[in-house]
């Protein structure tokens, strides 16, 4: 077994773990934050689904991570993935909610 291939699937894996950690705090702090940024009717939504993604993330990578390591181990190719995909489209549509409550008086 070449142990490159383990340690980057592991790079990897801790890239997830970074990206769920920042939707995590980004979340908290638009819970947090909601004096300073507007009515908390506008901000609870986003830090709520940041949070939720955030939530996925961890475990989406963590399966991710497992199953990466079996098939290493077993010498079969890795299976695609879903994550990236969701995650852009997920953080592309609160983009767009936050622009309109933003203009939402």
């Amino acid at each position: 077994m070449d142990y490159r291939f383990t340690l980057a699937n592991e790079r990897t894996y801790l890239a997830y773990v970074r990206t769920a950690l920042a939707l995590l705090v980004a979340g908290v702090a638009l819970l947090h934050a909601e004096t300073f940024l507007g009515p908390s009717s506008q901000t609870r939504p986003v830090g709520v689904v940041l949070m939720t993604v955030g939530i996925v993330v961890t475990g989406a990578g963590y399966f991710r991570w497992r199953s990466n390591e079996r098939r290493i181990a077993a010498g079969q190719p890795l299976a695609p993935t879903w994550i990236p995909v969701v995650l852009a489209v997920t953080l592309v549509a609160l983009g767009l909610l936050s622009a309109v409550l933003a203009f939402v008086d």
